[in-house]
């Protein structure tokens, strides 16, 4: 299991959303359909105020300072203060910023609404700041329509004391997609596709198909984030993490 090294999961669970509202940095207001709309091609619904601010600021499980360096916090890159997305996809994608950190590892944990591991990684860390992406691998299972999963991206500061660890965690669910949604989106061009998920929601598959855009879109990229208060991270690099040790 994922965090046996330290303290089980159903606990870490259990005190995840209690804790979040404490731990978190305040995150920025967030902006009105009338400033954003103009600004992005990609359609996406009005961003929700509603529920703790949790985009940014990773949490510490104890009150150990974070291993973090520099202004700008570990960020999920996620459309709401709550840090609840959706996505189409069986094995989705994921992206965190992940400042300077004197940690050299990371934990990356997917499970269902039992507590029940879907994925768990360790990484070593580049020492770059930047954007990181996460998908499930394909020796993962499929995440399964109409149900919400928890996701959690943890700093390890001090391998001998995970309460130290600092992270950021998350809900996800995945949609069905409409027979006649599915054939727009196989027909359509990729940044097409994108305003299609928006469209219907699907903030995760719409940021994964901009980042794979970012060469030659970058400025949808950039528009996107910063319509929904990630202005301190809009141009940051997309860098290289997370390669699982030998």
């Amino acid at each position: 299991m994922f965090w046996q090294k330290s303290i089980s999961i159903s606990s870490i669970l259990a005190g995840l959303l209690s804790t979040a509202a404490a731990s978190f940095a305040v995150v920025p207001e967030l902006p009105s359909q009338s400033n954003w709309e103009s600004k992005i091609p990609v359609d996406l619904p009005v961003p929700d105020r509603g529920g703790p601010g949790s985009t940014s600021g990773g949490g510490t499980r104890g009150e150990i300072a974070s291993c973090s360096q520099g202004e700008t916090p570990l960020t999920a890159l996620m459309p709401t203060r709550n840090n609840i997305g959706k996505t189409a996809a069986a094995k989705p994608t994921f992206f965190v910023y992940v400042p300077k950190t004197t940690a050299v590892e990371a934990e990356f944990l997917v499970v269902d609404s039992e507590g029940n591991d879907v994925y768990e990684n360790t990484f070593e860390l580049h020492d770059t700041a930047g954007i990181v992406k996460l998908s499930l691998p394909k020796t993962a299972p499929d995440l399964e329509i109409g149900k919400e999963y928890e996701w959690q991206f943890a700093l390890v500061c001090d391998p001998e004391d995970r309460e130290a660890d600092e992270f950021i965690q998350g809900e996800i669910e995945r949609t069905a997609l409409s027979q006649e949604l599915k054939t727009k989106i196989d027909r359509a061009e990729p940044i097409d596709r994108a305003k299609l998920y928006a469209g219907e929601r699907i903030w995760n598959d719409t940021l994964a198909i901009l980042a794979e855009l970012r060469s030659s879109n970058g400025k949808e990229w950039e528009e996107l984030l910063k319509s929904f208060g990630l202005e301190a991270i809009a141009s940051a690099p997309l860098t290289p993490c997370c390669t699982a040790p030998d």
